[in-house]
């Protein structure tokens, strides 16, 4: 290092599986290209990895800091002020803070370490870039002399330089021997003055050569210029004038207002009935940020819901609105990423992934349908979205609002104790009243049974009476497939996934078995691999098989099924929503995505064909996920000119969740399942942590949970203290004991002590590193989890 010549010292998050961060030094021509939020290549042990600049800290005195080998990216991909999110999301999540930075970005920047230098500096355009389009204009120097369109023939006229007069016989020999198409490829590029090329093949069949003909001529040229692709998709809803405000809405918008004004946190739980304009108060809250300088993050729990949000905003707010969520392309994502940290969009809309954007004056974050099990993710980094929206609020005094008519219990014991604030929306605009819900016993339903049990006699009929009368119907059952079970009528046994602990979900369209955990497929085999009978038959139902009857029973009607077999291709969810809304579709079947936000005027029936299969599923939250899916996809119907109706079908009629859903009495709800959490000790009373094993070999998995657990207990007899504070349940086989071809084990820790919670966890992280080993089997620990198969 020459005289004079200071190095700087960087905190580094490096993008590797492992704990903390990293010290590296920098100095000469490299020293200038430093700022937070950039990617650097470094060394790490024997290899070269990818990190990122948290921040640049004081010398420090000691031997073995290496000096970093490049500087990647040629502007920041996230604010300084994310720096303490991101460590906050590891530290509470109990993940690596590099693969959480990483999990953050988009797709397309998180590439492997390049080999070579050269590569590495231009690495993130190279590799992923803006996508680039050639375009044909007019070559500067030269016009299209308007004088020779053939407005008779539709036809335009050829370019002449500027400042030069062509004589008149080599105008007539353009004329004369134009192409087919020519006068009207002429024409456009005189209106427009520059067009994509692709545009123009795809307008003109001999585009090309029109192209090509005339910038020979040196009246165009082509040029290669950087595009932003079409987040939003090219179909999307109409967006209407922003409708006047109610009282309530202005009284409640008020209040957000003055907050943001303030630079102060909040959180706010907006509870607003489905219906009641909760979207209008987003926009407005919206609008006063931007008016304020500041930047919103407005996410909802389904990705098909973005593109109506997105909608919406961009026709009021036109181009500064950005769209992230995983359904993008990497380019595409790559594109909304760069604009957002470039400061060119105001809003960013998506679902759970738009929470990192990176916005470096955030003064607003909206989580509609706040209570969505969605926004829990289930792979890799184990983030809970509502929650990290509320503490990345907090760490840059921005405001928060979670939205629902349904919120969780958890939210609105938040509210109700202070710890949020509550802001109520009882009644839906212009003072509609909510669907009468009635609910068939199908143990009494006779009628029902010749069909399965699939649709009841009252549930037909009223399908019927709406098909008479032109208006819509949604039918909600969360399972898809024909049949939930392949089996055989001799001996009961069931086909199962060789990879999984499940039987096989029949698939009529295509004639599959297929496992909906791990993908296996079979054809459905002709004798039972018990007894070797010609036995096997399809058993119970699905939304392939609802479909199937209504067709039979109602066979003039146009029935769509909307779940994720249907949406396999991109854009799929847009085009069955568009003709639902556009009322090409009398029914749509549907699993949860037909619950979630969808405003369908014509809809005055919802059917609820099996309330009982959320009641059934492992997880203490049961019920309040069948009161929220009952509550969500009743919300649907009654919201044009005519009245809604709900029938709930169950074998449960006196379930309190199921009453309280039909009788729309949410605190009813939330006063019965408080107490219940109260009485077993559930979140909102205590934080929990799910420690899943998972192993090739079951017994192997089995012995080291069991060791853990003995360990565990040690841990709190010595160290802790704390035995009354912390519960710890297990270890026992979990409700789905394989998965993937891997045995599944858990313990599942509760404690009122958030800080000896913490303790523990640091233990275990020791721990596993020593029960572990090479044994084969892997630890997961899950945060807050929301599935407890």
């Amino acid at each position: 290092m020459s005289y004079g010549e200071e190095k700087k010292y960087l905190q580094v998050a490096v993008c590797l599986p492992v704990s903390g961060t990293f010290t590296y030094s920098v100095s000469g021509a490299l020293a200038e290209k430093i700022e937070a939020g950039k990617r650097v290549l470094v060394p790490f042990s024997k290899r070269r990895a990818i990190g990122y600049i948290l921040r640049i800290i004081p010398p420090e005195d000691r031997e073995g800091i290496r000096d970093i080998l490049s500087v990647i990216d040629p502007h920041p991909l996230f604010p300084q002020d994310m720096v303490a999110f991101f460590e906050w999301l590891s530290s509470y999540y109990r993940y690596p803070i590099g693969l959480v930075i990483k999990a953050a970005l988009p797709a397309g920047l998180n590439v492997a370490a390049p080999v070579g230098q050269e590569k590495c500096d231009t690495g993130w355009q190279d590799r992923v870039g803006l996508l680039k389009r050639v375009f044909v204009g007019v070559k500067r120097g030269s016009v299209i002399d308007e004088s020779l369109f053939d407005r008779k023939k539709g036809t335009s006229p050829p370019a002449v330089p500027v400042g030069e007069t062509k004589p008149a016989h080599q105008l007539a020999l353009h004329r004369g021997k134009r192409a087919r198409d020519e006068s009207s490829f002429l024409e456009l590029l005189h209106a427009k003055g520059e067009i994509p090329l692709l545009e123009i093949t795809r307008n003109f069949p001999n585009g090309r050569y029109l192209v090509d003909k005339w910038v020979k001529k040196g009246i165009l040229e082509k040029s290669l210029k950087p595009v932003v692709r079409d987040a939003a998709g090219e179909d999307s809803f109409v967006s209407p004038k922003p409708p006047p405000l109610n009282p309530t809405q202005k009284e409640i918008l008020a209040v957000i207002k003055g907050t943001i004004r303030e630079d102060r946190y909040q959180a706010f739980l907006l509870h607003g009935v489905t219906g009641s304009g909760k979207t209008e108060v987003y926009y407005h809250a919206v609008r006063a940020a931007i008016k304020l300088g500041k930047q919103s993050i407005i996410m909802v729990p389904e990705i098909a819901l973005t593109v109506a949000l997105a909608s919406l905003f961009k026709a009021r707010l036109k181009e500064r609105v950005a769209v992230l969520h995983s359904a993008l392309s990497q380019g595409q994502r790559y594109d909304q990423w760069i604009n957002i940290a470039r400061g060119k969009a105001d809003v960013v809309i998506g679902a759970r992934s738009a929470l990192f954007a990176p916005l470096p004056r955030l003064g607003l974050v909206i989580l509609d349908e706040e209570h969505d099990a969605s926004y829990k993710q289930e792979e890799q980094f184990r983030y809970h979205a509502r929650d990290a929206a509320v503490m990345r609020s907090k760490l840059v005094n921005a405001v928060v609002i979670l939205g629902s008519g349904t919120p969780s219990i958890q939210s609105y014991r938040n509210a109700v104790s202070g710890k949020y604030r509550l802001l109520s929306m009882p009644e839906r605009i212009g003072k509609k009243m909510p669907p009468e819900i009635s609910i068939i016993d199908m143990t009494e339903c006779e009628d029902s049974k010749n069909r399965g049990g699939i649709l009841s006699r009252p549930l037909q009929e009223a399908i019927g009476e709406n098909l008479a009368k032109g208006e819509q119907t949604i039918l909600f059952l969360n399972r898809r497939g024909f049949s939930a079970l392949y089996l055989c009528r001799f001996c009961g046994t069931t086909v199962r996934c060789p990879n999984c602990d499940l039987s096989l979900t029949y698939h009529k369209d295509g004639d599959t078995l297929l496992c909906h955990y791990c993908g296996f497929s079979i054809q459905p085999p002709k004798r039972c691999p018990s007894c070797d009978r010609e036995q096997l038959k399809p058993y119970g139902f699905g939304t392939e098989r609802v479909v199937d009857t209504l067709v039979e029973i109602f066979p003039e009607a146009r029935v769509e099924r909307m779940d994720r077999d249907t949406m396999r291709h991109k854009g799929e969810v847009q085009q069955i929503l568009k003709r639902f809304l556009n009322r090409e579709t009398d029914i749509l079947v549907g699993t949860q995505m037909v619950t979630k936000g969808h405003d369908f005027p014509n809809v005055t029936l919802v059917g609820v064909i099996s309330a009982d299969l959320s009641l059934n599923w492992p997880d203490f939250r049961a019920g309040e996920t069948t009161f929220q899916l009952i509550s969500q996809v009743a919300g649907r119907t009654g919201r044009g000119a005519s009245p809604g109706r709900v029938i709930i079908q169950t074998y449960n009629p006196s379930h309190y969740a199921i009453r309280a859903a039909r009788d729309h009495d949410y605190e009813g709800f939330f006063s019965h399942e408080i107490e219940l959490r109260r009485q077993l000790n559930y979140p909102p009373f205590s934080s929990i942590v799910n420690l899943r094993f998972q192993g090739n070999s079951k017994s192997k998995t089995e012995q080291i949970a069991g060791h853990m657990k003995m360990r565990i207990r040690d841990t709190l007899k010595k160290h802790l203290n704390s035995k009354k504070d912390i519960e710890v349940l297990g270890p026992v086989e979990a409700p789905i004991a394989k998965i993937k071809g891997k045995y599944r084990q858990q313990i599942l820790i509760k404690s009122r002590r958030p800080g000896y919670l913490n303790q523990l966890l640091n233990e275990i992280d020791r721990l596993s590193s020593q029960i572990l080993g090479p044994s084969g089997v892997r630890l997961i620990i899950d945060v807050d989890p929301y599935q407890m198969v």
